[in-house]
């Protein structure tokens, strides 16, 4: 019978090939498109946290200001985010996704996922019934600390 810790080590290898070859994807995407890594992984952190204010960015990608300024500035000269005043302060400017913005994450969490598709297809309908009540299960668990909202996944 399998330990926890065989369990956290298969964990570990599955989490080390996800994260390569998802990584490997999101690059081969990125080459064919208008934006550095930095911007995209700024339009992708606001698409799953929902509008920032640019002090959070800066706060989270751990760049100054000006170098958010920059980095938003590019995605709405791209018409992917705008920058919006919050209703009660117009003092407070929040950066905001746009349909643009959105189909590009989304397009782009598609190509780079794409892989998992293509893991093999002898898994019988009992594996893929406990398979999928396991991930189930961690997900609920890890989704209590996540920022990526169920509702937002692509």
């Amino acid at each position: 019978m399998p330990t926890q810790n065989d369990m956290l080590e298969i964990m570990e290898n599955w989490a080390k090939l996800y994260f390569f070859q998802s990584l490997t994807d999101f690059f081969n995407y990125l080459k064919n498109t208008e934006l550095s890594l930095l911007q995209a992984y700024a339009l992708a952190y606001v698409f799953f946290r929902g509008p920032l204010k640019m002090s959070d960015l800066c706060e989270h990608m751990m760049v100054s200001p000006a170098a958010a300024s920059q980095l938003i500035d590019r995605l709405e000269k791209l018409e992917m985010v705008e920058r919006t005043s919050e209703p009660g302060d117009r003092r407070v400017r929040k950066i905001v996704v746009l349909d643009k913005g959105k189909n590009f994450v989304q397009e782009n969490f598609r190509f780079s996922q794409r892989w998992i598709s293509e893991i093999p297809a002898e898994i019988t309908p009992e594996q893929t019934t406990q398979v999928t009540e396991v991930l189930s299960m961690f997900l609920r668990s890890l989704n209590k600390n996540n920022p990526i909202n169920e509702e937002k996944q692509p």
